[in-house]
């Protein structure tokens, strides 16, 4: 295997799993919340990061 295909596959792994703790550290706010206006952000914050993790952004 090339080691730019290695380096390009940690990379990726590494962009994935950063990309799911934040959004666990977004959920877990948005369900500690009770102001509604602040959950509708949390909401809106969560929306590029389950795109990424579904690969369709």
């Amino acid at each position: 295997m090339d080691i730019l295909v290695i380096i390009n596959t940690i990379f990726t792994v590494l962009t994935y799993a950063t990309a799911l703790f934040f959004l666990i550290a977004i959920i877990r706010a948005f369900c500690r919340t009770k102001n509604p206006q602040t959950a509708l952000v949390y909401c809106v914050i969560m929306v590029p990061f389950v795109l990424r993790l579904l690969r369709l952004k």
